[in-house]
């Protein structure tokens, strides 16, 4: 299950609004309104704060049961590079050699 299908579901089964998830945790609205459209976090700090307010691990929050043994649980590394992968600009330049003065 994504994000946005466990979140829908478990702001609905608790009968939680955006906007009081948003005030307990810290977590602008808007972001979590993201979330429920389809993107996916940027900041891990936010998914922390969205789990200890409901009480939830970040594998629960992703739909992901800690008593399911055929599903792995989530990986913090890799959660972690996938929320911080993005478009970079890459600027190229010549490196000077250590004999030329600047």
């Amino acid at each position: 299950m994504s994000l946005t299908k466990s979140l829908r579901h478990i702001l609905d089964n608790r009968k939680i609004t955006v906007a009081q998830l948003s005030r307990q945790s810290g977590v602008p609205a808007k972001t979590i309104y993201h979330w429920l459209s389809g993107q996916q976090p940027r900041k891990i700090e936010h998914l922390f704060r969205i789990c200890d307010v409901l009480n939830l691990s970040i594998e629960e929050l992703y739909g992901r049961s800690k008593k399911s043994p055929t599903k792995p649980l989530l990986n913090k590394d890799l959660l972690l590079g996938e929320l911080h992968a993005g478009v970079y600009e890459v600027i190229l330049r010549p490196l000077k050699k250590k004999d030329e003065e600047p």
